[in-house]
């Protein structure tokens, strides 16, 4: 409710609405569903009965999905998807209930992008950005709009992903039963570079509709080798024992540097060829002492 009310300042807690209900989960049915009853009747009464469809949408269908897959002892892979997919039917089903077909649908979107593209000019012409540079930017706007209108499916995966990987990171760390999941080991399947190859060259076909779908393809193929990037990363900061004041600065230069940001995606690209882990010499000889990160 606070991520709602107070945004966009409190947002990012929404990434972890699902947490409280995965954590009960592990143990017992019964909890997780007292917390869904209990959260679906706060938001109603805070937010009003239309927000509460919306939250078992979005986050009550993923956390019961989520759930299920540790429940069952489903691979993290598999976990992770049948959340995703959760969330993203929960993100269309609420989406088309509040606009009521794909072109109202469209236009709000539209609109919410152009009102977020605002914001973002306004803003950096408080932080000091120079007056010219935000009119070049102002002038674009239009077309800056459409290029993010495009590419939103895949921002939309993974914007889901996030919410997911969050959630699955954080409950690593609190529930019993799932501290032997080493996400520092976790790679891509050797073939999806094919796919990403694929997707690369597909993008400057002469026909949009491909086009289209092969750049929002390609951008989230990047996303799943951005993460093992980051596991890469993850796992040397562990091996040499790094203090966790410098692993914090490391994933914080990650976040807000694009430059190293791209440097990790690198590292996750060509792992398939340089196997920077050496994970070709078998999982057991490279577990290294965990600390739960």
């Amino acid at each position: 409710m606070a991520g709602i009310c107070l945004a966009p300042v409190a947002t990012p807690m929404l990434l972890l609405v699902p947490l409280p209900g995965l954590v009960l989960a592990v143990e017992t049915i019964v909890a997780p569903v007292c917390w869904l009853v209990l959260t679906a009747s706060a938001v109603g009464l805070v937010l009003g009965s239309g927000a509460v469809v919306g939250w078992i949408l979005l986050f009550g269908v993923p956390a019961a999905a989520l759930a299920l897959g540790f429940r069952r002892a489903w691979s993290f892979e598999g976990t992770a998807l049948t959340g995703m997919a959760a969330w993203l039917t929960g993100l269309v089903i609420s989406t088309f209930l509040a606009h009521g077909d794909l072109a109202n649908s469209i236009s709000a979107v539209r609109e919410q992008l152009g009102r977020g593209v605002d914001l973002a000019l306004s803003s950096y012409s408080t932080i000091g950005i120079p007056d010219g540079t935000v009119a070049a930017v102002q002038t674009e706007r239009d077309v800056l709009v459409a290029g993010l209108l495009e590419i939103l499916p895949a921002l939309v995966v993974l914007s889901g992903a996030l919410v997911v990987l969050a959630n699955l990171v954080l409950l690593r760390r609190w529930a019993k039963g799932t501290h032997d999941i080493d996400l520092r080991l976790w790679r891509t399947p050797d073939r999806l570079i094919w796919a990403l190859i694929a997707a690369g060259f597909a993008m400057f076909v002469p026909f949009d509709l491909v086009a289209l779908a092969a750049r929002n393809v390609f951008i989230v193929l990047l996303g799943c080798y951005f993460c093992q990037g980051l596991a890469i990363v993850s796992y040397f900061l562990q091996r040499f024992r790094l203090p966790y004041g410098v692993r914090i600065a490391s994933y914080a230069l990650i976040a807000v540097q694009h430059i190293v940001a791209g440097l990790v995606l690198a590292l996750g690209v060509f792992d398939l060829w340089g196997d920077f882990r050496r994970l070709s010499v078998g999982a057991a000889d490279m577990q290294i002492p965990g600390d739960g990160e």
